[in-house]
């Protein structure tokens, strides 16, 4: 450390008990502003707190008249009101570095809350059966080129594979050939129903276990919806924009979900979700940004899914869940990652950020949540360090440590010394962990080299590459166990590590001295063969002089 770095250092440490007192006074009267403000403010006594330490009132004990509902258990529309009109206004006004930021998180006003189970499930609606006949399909499929396109759609669809009728859904009477009788509503005939009645209309069946049990279908998917975000906005704030079943599964054209043609098969299920959130028009009055899909196909998760084809990479469902699907905040979203990084999840909780209650670092902290890329040592710390305030890491009013999202949407920003200080005793453990680590890849890359250069010159590397298959091993453990923020157990990993690597090295570099040592000698016994047919060539001369002069 230079005279000068240590003198700001020294300097730093003399301000350090005046800035303290300072924060403290401000925080004193942040406090003593805040207390009268909450007592004059016309809200705070309507809370179930203030209600308490006041006494009962009359206005706090009655019994809340219910809500007015439809036939589902929704809340119903007041007169005067859009029924597909949410009941709040997002605040969202992002400059435009946070446009294009994969963390940023729009300010949502608290969600209403849900009733205590979902909607009641309806029956199945009921209707005349009469063998295989279905008058729906034949009529519709000469009707007009768009009737005749729904009823292929039908055909060829699962549900019309199990015998499930366009009456199953519609209601009416599909033994008749007369429209007024086939679409009388006596008969049961419901035409198409409203979205909110759609998703109950698809649950009568779909959550019935007597039903799904012949397909192996799960029937808890309507008990889901309800508890997911778009579940939420539909049967709290009755708008009707959110997704429902159709929206993802199809209308009339519903195919398995093991269809690769299907719109939820796992590899099309990133361009299903983008074909609404990607569309700045739809999200625009939630306050959702629209880049997600742009990020998520350049990140590794997205390469492996879209590009490699590989299934068992996450979508955005693996994350976010299907038919309970979360916002980013959830703590369910927070905490996925482990679902498959099982072994890197117990790593992590061993570890000193996994025991920090109110600044606890997560996986995106570090890693991202859409733009997810392949872990590298760049990680570790900035090429310069960044400035550092009180309230980088601290509550001005509390002085507790803080984690704030918005640091960390940029990748560029994910490393170390975002919060760790450089003079910190964190930063020099972190230091430590990076030189061990970086110390072992490099390790294990020279012999890899070695061993390439050997094989290059034809010689018998089988042993060498064993002893540096565990070399990799070993350098795989010791990057997990970054996780733990322990020195000790990742010096040790990577000192093992190094060791094979070098062993490796050795053998590889005997086999080129070996190959060396062969070329040589047989430069020499080239060399020596050469001589001797020189040699034979003008014996052979002298021989036959002499035969010919006697």
């Amino acid at each position: 450390m230079s005279a000068s770095t240590r003198s700001r250092a020294r300097l730093a440490r003399r301000r350090a008990p005046r800035v303290a007192a300072a924060t403290s006074l401000i925080g004193l009267a942040w406090f003593a502003l805040a207390g009268t403000a909450s007592s004059v403010d016309p809200s705070a006594s309507a809370s179930p707190s203030s209600a308490t330490a006041a006494g009962p009132s009359p206005e706090v004990t009655a019994a809340p008249s219910p809500a007015p509902t439809d036939a589902l258990g929704s809340p119903a529309p007041t007169a005067g009101s859009a029924s597909a009109t949410p009941a709040w206004t997002p605040d969202f006004s992002p400059s435009a570095s946070e446009s294009l930021n994969p963390l940023f998180i729009p300010t949502m006003p608290p969600a209403t809350p849900l009733p205590a189970t979902a909607p009641p499930l309806p029956t199945p609606i009921p209707h005349p059966t009469s063998g295989d006949k279905n008058g729906c399909y034949d009529c519709h499929s000469a009707v007009n080129d768009k009737q005749a396109g729904i009823a292929r759609d039908w055909k060829s669809s699962a549900h019309a594979s199990v015998g499930v009728t366009c009456a199953d859904c519609h209601g009416g009477d599909p033994t008749s050939d007369q429209i007024t009788v086939a679409m009388d509503p006596k008969r049961g005939f419901v035409g198409t129903p409203t979205r909110l009645k759609t998703v109950g209309l698809c649950g009568s069946c779909h959550a019935d276990p007597a039903r799904m049990k012949p397909y192996n279908l799960e029937t808890d998917q309507y008990e889901k919806y309800w508890t997911s975000v778009h579940g939420q906005q539909l049967l709290v704030n009755n708008d009707v924009r959110v997704a429902i079943c159709v929206d993802c599964h199809g209308v009339h054209d519903i195919k398995k979900t093991t269809d690769p043609t299907a719109k939820v098969f796992p590899l099309n299920v990133p361009a299903l979700c983008s074909s609404c959130h990607s569309d700045a028009a739809r999200m625009q009055p939630y306050g959702i940004p629209t880049n997600q899909y742009q990020i998520y196909s350049r990140s590794v998760h997205g390469v492996a899914l879209l590009q490699d084809k590989d299934t068992r990479a996450p979508s955005c469902a693996s994350c976010h869940g299907s038919h309970d699907a979360q916002p980013p905040t959830s703590a369910t979203v927070v905490e996925v990652c482990g679902k498959c990084h099982t072994a890197t999840q117990k790593l992590y909780e061993e570890s000193r950020h996994s025991q920090l209650p109110a600044a606890t670092p997560q996986c995106w902290t570090c890693h991202g949540w859409h733009d997810v890329t392949q872990p590298s040592s760049e990680r570790f710390f900035h090429q310069q360090a960044p400035n550092y305030t009180c309230v980088t890491c601290h509550d001005l009013q509390s002085h507790k440590l803080r984690l704030e999202v918005a640091r960390f949407g940029d990748d560029a920003d994910r490393r170390c010394d975002t919060c760790h200080h450089p003079d910190s005793d964190i930063y020099a453990q972190a230091e430590g962990i990076n030189k061990a680590v970086t110390g072992a890849e490099a390790a294990y890359r020279l012999a890899d080299d070695e061993i390439q250069q050997a094989a290059r010159l034809g010689m018998i590397t089988s042993d060498a590459e064993v002893v540096l298959a565990g070399a990799k091993t070993s350098l795989i453990q010791a990057q997990a166990a970054v996780h733990t923020t322990k020195l000790a157990t990742i010096s040790q990993l990577a000192t093992d590590a190094i060791a094979k690597a070098r062993e490796a090295q050795a053998r590889a570099e005997a086999k080129i001295e070996q190959s060396n040592f062969r070329r040589e000698a047989m430069t020499v016994v080239l060399a020596l063969i050469g001589v001797c047919v020189v040699f034979l060539v003008l014996l052979k001369r002298q021989l036959d002089r002499e035969a010919e002069r006697g």
